[in-house]
């Protein structure tokens, strides 16, 4: 084992969440969330007797954060592929799956005349109210670990103008990777994996963007994008549409920059 890749082990390897604590922690949190809407009664529970408010309570929460998150990864996938942030994913979301929810939640409690009835308009919308809640609480909950992990590679001197750019060839990233895996240029978060680009080659790699950023080198690259990160040695150029930024990679790959990253990178002296 090298020097280097010693240091690149040595480092905090698991940074922000990983994909199974993103699971379970949210898991937990709806499961609460069921609990504290059985005990205030909150409909259809409301008549029931205790045992099976919390049943419907916790069964349900569970039950309707399964179809949001299925629904999330479809919208997420979607407004990917449209050049849209994450964020229109979850726009779809939303509304689709809280329209499901009601639906099921409807019919078993009143069959199809309640399901496709007037108290579908009644439910719906506070079946939306809720699912924007949960969304809004996991959001604040991620957005406050990625700039925690961002954090910690600035403190480390990942992201400061000036810094060397360690190679990329053998690092703790690449002992999640097949044997052989060339240089990493660039990684790019895709559903609930990681697509980690090499010069020629890639592969889809279970994780965390968060979590492969702490598997290399601090120093050897940033991220650009909250669904991306690139190493600075395969940094080529980078061009300007509007208000939009993007870096050019000297595989030709053009990545997309946030907003609120363009001018730490123009300061960089990357862009």
């Amino acid at each position: 084992m090298t020097d280097q890749h010693a240091l690149a082990q040595s480092g905090p390897p698991n940074r922000g969440f990983g994909l199974r604590e993103r699971m379970l922690a949210e898991v937990g949190i709806v499961a609460v969330c069921g609990v504290l809407l059985a005990l205030i009664g909150f409909p259809p529970a409301f008549e029931a007797p205790l045992g099976m408010q919390m049943a419907i309570g916790i069964g349900g929460c569970l039950g309707g954060w399964a179809i949001m998150r299925g629904l999330a990864v479809i919208g997420t996938a979607s407004a990917r592929m449209l050049g849209w942030d994450d964020l229109w994913g979850y726009a779809f979301a939303i509304p689709v799956g809280s329209a499901l929810i009601t639906w099921a939640a409807l019919w078993l409690t009143g069959g199809t005349g309640d399901a496709f009835g007037p108290a579908f308009a009644f439910a719906w919308p506070l079946s939306m109210l809720i699912a924007v809640g949960f969304f809004a609480l996991f959001f604040l909950v991620y957005r406050r670990d990625e700039r925690r992990a961002e954090s910690e590679m600035s403190a480390q001197g990942g992201d400061s103008p000036g810094d060397s750019a360690p190679g990329l060839y053998e690092t703790a990233m690449h002992d999640r990777l097949p044997k052989g895996f060339p240089r990493i240029i660039a990684m790019t978060a895709e559903d609930h994996y990681v697509k980690v680009i090499g010069d020629g080659r890639s592969e889809m790699v279970l994780m965390s963007l968060s979590e492969a950023a702490g598997l290399v080198p601090p120093a050897a690259g940033l991220r650009v994008h909250r669904s991306w990160w690139v190493a600075r040695s395969a940094i080529a150029g980078s061009e300007r549409s509007g208000r939009d930024t993007k870096v050019v990679l000297e595989t030709g790959l053009r990545v997309p920059v946030a907003r609120g990253r363009a001018g730490h990178l123009k300061d960089a002296g990357l862009i």
